[in-house]
């Protein structure tokens, strides 16, 4: 089957990353018989000259495309831009540094070519401190167990879809974006293709422990409202509890009256905090400010 590709790819200060890429996404892709390809580069803010690398590269072949945003505005703000503003009859996403392999866009193909509409990687364990590994599986997991609909795991932004997967994950105009929440959701035919993550070609990562934990709240106040529901279920165990608990130990009515306070304390402030978070997305989304702003003296599609 002939059609037109898209490969969305995120760059923010990957100097060194960016010509290894481009040589084996290349190749690659200039296997794909029939296939008519772009690599968009979503420039998110990089200072360290990374434009003008890609502008360099698009010197000699105008399949490269670069869209510039004004400032940086994180990683699934990029994918939703690339996804947003090319048209294409496949869209992929796949990061710069290489540790997921270019090579596996073939794999995506054939798969997309058997009639699925969403091909992705699922990532084996790679090296890294045995704690990372555990809250990352533990992530995976709990996101599932909670989600109020489909998470698939161990998938991540590495993927292929069809156009009108891409329209789909695009229709909800949340704020919040968070890609592999939607690409659970909207269901879909998904071929998963198993692969090893390898090491990054150059530079070091931009995603430490804290970015890790804010994005891991971030995934899982985008796909559940089980915190909400927890607050009701606490309320309820704690009204249960508290009567056998005074009976038990047998406590005087100054004891309850200290117990009772506490209890209520952490209740409220574990309420409140979680309703807090939901309430603040709740007015952002109100508020519908672009989830990424283009520079349009440095796009070039």
């Amino acid at each position: 089957m002939t059609g037109t590709l898209a490969v969305i790819v995120p760059v923010y200060n990957e100097l060194g990353n960016i010509a290894p890429f481009y040589e084996r996404a290349q190749t690659v892709l200039d296997s794909l018989a029939g296939v008519t390809w772009q690599l968009v580069f979503v420039n998110d803010g990089s200072t360290d000259g990374s434009l003008e690398r890609i502008c360099e590269l698009r010197a000699r072949d105008d399949r490269v495309k670069i869209i510039s945003l004004a400032r940086n505005f994180g990683y699934h703000a990029v994918l939703l831009a690339g996804l947003s503003l090319v048209t294409a009859d496949r869209y992929a996403m796949i990061d710069v540094d290489c540790e997921d392999p270019p090579e596996l866009l073939k794999d995506f193909h054939l798969a997309i070519e058997g009639g699925a509409d969403v091909a992705y990687g699922i990532r084996s364990n790679r090296v890294e401190p045995v704690l990372v590994t555990f809250f990352r599986r533990l992530f995976y997991y709990l996101n599932k167990g909670i989600a109020d609909s489909d998470i698939v795991l161990w998938m991540a932004e590495f993927a292929m879809i069809s156009r009108q997967v891409r329209d789909a994950i695009l229709a909800p105009h949340t704020t919040y974006v968070f890609l592999r929440a939607e690409l659970g959701y909207v269901g879909f035919v998904r071929v998963g293709v198993p692969y090893v993550r390898a090491a990054r070609t150059s530079g070091r990562t931009h995603y430490n422990f804290f970015n890790m934990t804010r994005f891991a709240v971030s995934g899982f106040l985008a796909s559940s409202t089980f915190p909400l529901r927890l607050i009701l279920y606490l309320a309820v165990v704690s009204g249960l509890l508290f009567p056998l608990v005074v009976a038990i130990a047998g406590l005087g009515a100054g004891s309850i009256a200290s117990l009772a306070s506490v209890a209520t304390f952490y209740f409220a402030l574990v309420a409140l905090s979680t309703i807090a978070l939901y309430l603040a997305r709740t007015y952002k989304n109100g508020v519908a400010r672009p989830v990424f702003i283009v520079d349009k003296n440095r796009t070039y599609l």
